[in-house]
């Protein structure tokens, strides 16, 4: 089961560096009602969602320090970080991140 789960954290992260742009939210279990609304909302890139308590692989491929964390993606290259807060919730509007993707 746990070779599953590498499995699939292996093709997210894999999949998320192969496309030109990609936004990778990343949470965990315990702080599920805390995920970001925004993922709904924001347009023109793919979105990927993990769980390190799931997939404990994501954790170090990105680096994951605190948890919500949002990453916006270029070819592979990580252009943007949003970090949560002291209360584990991410204090970024939808509409800041669209403008980060617009840019692009």
């Amino acid at each position: 089961m746990r070779k599953l789960f590498v499995f699939i954290a292996f093709i997210l992260c894999s999949t998320a560096y192969s496309q030109s742009r990609a936004v990778v939210h990343i949470n965990a279990e315990f702080n599920k009602s805390n995920d970001w609304y925004g993922l709904e909302i924001i347009d023109d890139v793919k979105l990927y969602n993990g769980y390190i308590d799931k997939q404990p692989a994501i954790k170090d491929k990105y680096s994951i320090t605190k948890v919500p964390t949002l990453i916006l993606f270029v070819d592979g290259k990580e252009i943007k970080r949003w970090e949560g807060g002291l209360d584990m919730k991410l204090h970024v509007d939808a509409k800041e991140v669209q403008a980060e993707i617009d840019r692009l």
